[in-house]
């Protein structure tokens, strides 16, 4: 088990898994381990699915999930929310759909018979929240696009939509002051393409940021010093650098699982819309990603 020997292991599903992601997840887990005085080490899966199973099984101790995961996963139910991400001052986020910014789709009136790329079934941003402002707009996103996939993570979306091999993705974005009409500050298409830009086409209602999270297993004394540790890293600039890089936060602010009753809420409309089902989400081989 994850929790021998007073160790703990940190979990996520990262948009790149190589070298330099890996050594900033080193640091990251560090700066929390010797907050707690305990061993921490990090585990990338590969798909949110993974993730949750990965909980199940006892390989994660605590993570970093989206809303909707700790939502929707079964293997989820009883973790602890610990933290929610703070980005530009806010708890929020949008989804959006967007399209390369030299697409020649001007709107979602645009979009019928297009290859649509979409991060995972239990994605707020990157497939759930999307869908419901589709519907919003009386467009039916189980009859709209040509082709859906589901590629895994943000950054995989949108190396599909800025490369080509997808005409329109999902993703997450941080406007100015949670206004999706005030200026773009962070979105899953920045600095994927040194060549290339996303344009956002749709912006769906507010999101709760993605959170942290405890299993079952933890007990509440460490739980209290994890959610203690993961708040104080904004003192410690050094620490906070990978959190930034990696999972985007500014920084981290406490939360229980009333923050997730809206979203509840909107999945539940989601689902009587049938406008989704409940399925596995490992990412699909349907692009050839450069």
């Amino acid at each position: 088990m994850a929790m021998s020997a007073g160790s703990l292991v940190f979990g996520c599903v990262p948009d790149s898994d190589d070298t330099t992601t890996r050594r900033l997840l080193d640091d990251f887990v560090g700066a929390v381990g010797r907050q707690i005085d305990r061993n921490v080490a990090a585990w990338i899966a590969r798909s949110p699915g993974e993730l949750a199973e990965a909980f199940a099984t006892g390989q994660v101790d605590f993570g970093w999930v989206s809303p909707t995961l700790a939502v929707t996963a079964a293997e989820l139910a009883k973790a602890a929310p610990l933290v929610r991400s703070i980005r530009q001052g806010v708890s929020a986020f949008h989804g959006v759909i967007f399209v390369a910014a030299d697409s020649a789709y001007k709107s979602t009136l645009d979009l019928r018979g297009v290859r649509a790329a979409w991060v995972a079934p239990t994605s707020a941003s990157g497939f759930i929240f999307p869908r419901l402002a589709l519907a919003a707009l009386g467009l039916d996103p189980r009859e709209l696009f040509g082709t859906e996939s589901f590629l895994g993570t943000h950054g995989n979306v949108a190396r599909a939509v800025l490369s080509g091999a997808a005409d329109v993705g999902g993703t997450y974005c941080v406007f100015e002051n949670a206004n999706p009409t005030a200026n773009l500050l962070r979105a899953g298409f920045f600095d994927v393409s040194p060549n290339q830009q996303g344009r956002v086409l749709l912006a769906t209602s507010a999101i709760p940021s993605d959170l942290i999270v405890a299993s079952e297993r933890v007990s509440s004394e460490i739980r209290r010093r994890l959610a203690d540790a993961l708040v104080g890293l904004r003192a410690d600039a050094m620490a906070m650098a990978p959190v930034h890089e990696v999972l985007g936060a500014d920084e981290f602010q406490t939360c229980d699982e009333t923050v997730l009753a809206p979203l509840r809420e909107q999945i539940q409309v989601g689902r009587q819309l049938g406008l989704w089902e409940e399925r596995d989400d490992s990412p699909r081989d349907s692009f050839r990603l450069p």
